[in-house]
């Protein structure tokens, strides 16, 4: 039987803590009179292009991006790119 990655090992004890993971559309600044003007069919458009990967954040910072995906009628994310070193920079 192999054994376990020594690196893995040391850092099992923190398997288990939650992380919150966000899936960011885009963002948008809106002035306070368009934001009241909002209704149901309202659109929002957003300054990244269709078909351009989504930001994926851990904790608020960007980690990876991906491609909205539907499984079984359930959406999920594709990760396309994962920064190894730490956030990805925007």
């Amino acid at each position: 039987m192999v054994s376990p990655d020594p690196i893995l090992r040391e850092v099992a004890p923190v398997y288990d803590i939650p992380l919150q993971v966000a899936i960011e559309v885009g963002r948008v600044r809106l002035r306070v009179r368009d934001l009241i003007r909002l209704a149901v069919n309202s659109v929002i458009e957003l300054k990244k292009a269709a078909g351009e990967p989504f930001d994926v954040c851990i904790n608020g910072v960007t980690v990876a991006r991906g491609e909205v995906i539907v499984v079984d009628q359930v959406s999920g994310v594709r990760i396309v790119d994962v920064h190894k070193s730490g956030a990805i920079e925007s």
